[in-house]
Formats: C-alpha cells, structure tokens, sequence
C-alpha cells in the first residue's frame, strides 16, 4: 500500500500567497476609500459598487412599477442618471424578468446600505457552500465585491446544485433552475444530467424554470419576457459582436482583441465549446458509473462552463476557484516532482486571473481562455487516471499509480 505523503511546501506557499494578495487588496481598498467622495469613486466618476447600479436600479424601477423602462436601453440610461444624479457609464439591464425577484427585496434599502447586504450574503452563501474559508481570499470574490456583481451567489447555487446531485437530486434541481437567470452559465448543464441520467434533477430543473417564467409574467406582465427575448437579447448579441475590450475574458473576447472580425472570433470559439461539451458529456456518463468522483466530475463542468461560453467576464469566475482549491487539496499528498509543480503553478495563473484581468484589463484576455482551456485538459487528465484506478483497481501499471 502505498504511504500518504503529504507536501509540506503547499501550505507555506497558500499562507505566503494568501498573505500577500490580501495585502495587496488592503492597500487597495484604503487607497480607494481614500478616493471616494460620497457614493463615488474620484477619478472615475463610478458609483461605488459600480455594476450593482443595475440591480438596485432594477428594482427601484420594478418596485415604482416603471418596468417599460428597463429593456430599453435609452429609457433605462436616462433612468440611471435621474437616481443617481451623474452622468452614468452605459449600463443595460440584459437579465430574464424573474431576475427581479432576487433584486426586488433591494428596492427598499438606500443604496450603500442594499450594496453592503448583497455584499454579505453572496459572501456567506459562497462560504457556506465550499466550507473553504480560504474562498474569500480568491481574486474573483474580491472582484465581486468590488464591482458588486452577481458571480459569488451564482457561485453558491451552482456549486450547491453539484454537492446536492447525488444525496439530493430534486433540490439540485430546484438550485439550477436558479441559475437560470444567468442562463448563458447553465448550457452545459442539461449536458451533464442527460449523461448522467440525473432524470428527476432535470424535471425539476426544468419546472423550476417554467414556474420562474409564469410567475415572473403574473408579477411583471408577459410584456416583460417579450422585451426580454425580443429586446434585449439581441442588443446584447450587437454588443458582443461589436466587443471592444472589457473585463470579459472568453475564448471569443480574445480573438476580437488581437483584431479579427467577430465571424472569425466565433470560429475561435467553437473548438473550446466542443472541447467544453465532450469533456463534460465524458465526466457524467463515468460519475454515473462510478468511475469518477463527484469532484471530478464537478471540477469538469465548472471548467467546461467557463470554457464554452463567449460571454464570460472575470466576476464569473467564481465557479473555477473552488476547482481551484478542489486541486491544491489534492496536490498536498502528492511528491514534489516537476510535474507536479507545473500544475501548481497552471492552478496559481487559474486563481489569479480575476485579479490580473481586473488590473491589466483587455491585455490579459487571450492569456486567460488558454489558461482556463489548459486547466479543464488538465483535470480530464487526472479524471482519466481515476477512472483506470476505479475499473481496474488491481492493476500495478503506471496510471494506476498516480
């Protein structure tokens, strides 16, 4: 049998690393309070909280029943700057009609004080569902907070909906028929529970979903799901291909920043949606029979979700840093052979990159799909390796042994 090691230089480098990134988020953080002159950052001219302007905007609208306003793009600028009383960057609400049930409870809170709310909750329920304090050191979370975007509890859902899967199939369900209101992050999904034949996580899934649109017509009319599907979606689908260079950081984002035209950044695309959506079809038929671990199989899909969207922004990240601390866990019982520190170092870029695409911006788009891309190859590889283990647990071969 073989002796579990474990490493002794991964802890000393996550409390090295740990400590140094949340001093470099304090000093941040006091420089930019330091700047702020009310509710607005000195220099940018931003509301603090900056995209949480939208949601507590859509409700403050949805709740004085001005919801013509928000599908259109004109009604709903000139609406920022009469709340706000500045000259708002351009803002949209994209988002499905029962998103306004999760941003509804808002509408009666002065703005700083539904900020610092939304805030604490997507922090607890992120926390609570890794149960990894070490979540609210990772660079995505502090993106979240900064720019006070939905990641941490989309996050939280999606990750409760994995751990739910298997001990609690309909309440998996129900959290991912939540998530339909980021509906461009659960494509893989119905992927995953057909591989699996996850088949009352998928009718629930699916009447959780049409409960959410009658519902959300009844409260807001059906008027809101035609703006929304006729509206919307496609001013959004212009924007993408109209991309300039943002905090979006997807396969297709980084084409259309080297300069090509956005029909042959969809060309870019496609092959890591493919890889995305056999990778993820390939981890559920094993975790179905057994040869998988429900960790694997949810590093795959959290990975292959990122991957395969063209919409993805550095906040929707996230979904990979659990991953992230899913494999460092592992790592620590492994030896120190190179090898090993290389995939160290690929989870080290993975943790990273909200951080470096929140300070370097456009210029670390390309770096930032390939490393995504590197690491989900990286975790079938090891998924492969487990499932050899599993169907043949008896084998003395090499891949047995890793």
């Amino acid at each position: 049998m073989r002796r579990d090691r474990r490493n002794p230089v991964l802890p000393a480098l996550a409390w090295v690393g740990n400590l140094a990134f949340l001093a470099v988020i304090g000093s941040y953080l006091f420089t930019y309070f330091q700047a702020v002159d009310g509710m607005f950052e000195e220099g940018t001219g931003n509301v603090m909280g900056r995209d949480f302007v939208v949601f507590w905007s859509g409700a403050a609208l949805s709740a004085g029943g001005q919801l013509a306003v928000l599908y259109d793009p004109e009604a709903f600028q000139a609406a920022l700057g009469r709340l706000f009383a500045y000259d708002a960057p351009y803002y949209t609400w994209t988002h499905p009609p029962h998103m306004l049930f999760v941003v509804h409870p808002l509408a009666g809170l002065p703005y700083l004080w539904a900020l610092a709310a939304w805030s604490l909750a997507g922090m607890a329920a992120y926390v609570a569902v890794i149960r990894k304090p070490a979540a609210l050191c990772a660079p995505a979370t502090f993106v979240n907070l900064l720019i006070g975007q939905t990641g941490l509890l989309i996050g939280a859902v999606y990750v409760g909906a994995l751990a739910l899967l298997r001990r609690r199939p309909m309440l998996a369900g129900l959290c991912i028929g939540l998530i339909s209101v980021k509906p461009h992050l659960g494509v893989l999904i119905p992927v995953a529970l057909l591989a699996a034949r996850a088949w009352r996580t998928f009718a629930t899934a699916v009447l959780t979903v049409l409960a959410a649109v009658v519902l959300s017509a009844l409260a807001f009319g059906w008027e809101s799901w035609r703006a929304w599907l006729v509206d919307a979606l496609p001013h959004q689908s212009s924007l993408l291909a109209g991309f300039d260079g943002s905090i979006m950081v997807s396969a297709f984002s980084g084409a259309r920043i080297a300069g090509l035209p956005a029909w042959a950044a969809w060309l870019v695309q496609a092959p890591f949606t493919a890889v995305a959506v056999l990778a993820t079809w390939w981890a559920f038929s094993r975790l179905r029979r057994g040869s998988v671990s429900a960790t694997s199989a949810s590093s795959v899909l959290l990975l292959s979700t990122v991957v395969a969207t063209p919409y993805l922004f550095v906040y929707d990240l996230t979904l990979v840093s659990p991953v992230v601390l899913w494999a460092m866990a592992a790592w620590r019982h492994r030896a120190e052979k190179l090898r090993d520190l290389a995939e160290l170092a690929l989870w080290l870029a993975v943790w990273m990159v909200p951080a470096l695409g929140m300070m370097i911006g456009s210029g670390v788009v390309p770096f930032v799909s390939v490393t995504l891309l590197a690491a989900l190859l990286l975790t079938l590889w090891r998924s492969s390796r487990e499932n050899l283990r599993r169907r043949h647990p008896g084998s003395k071969s090499k891949a047995a042994a890793l």
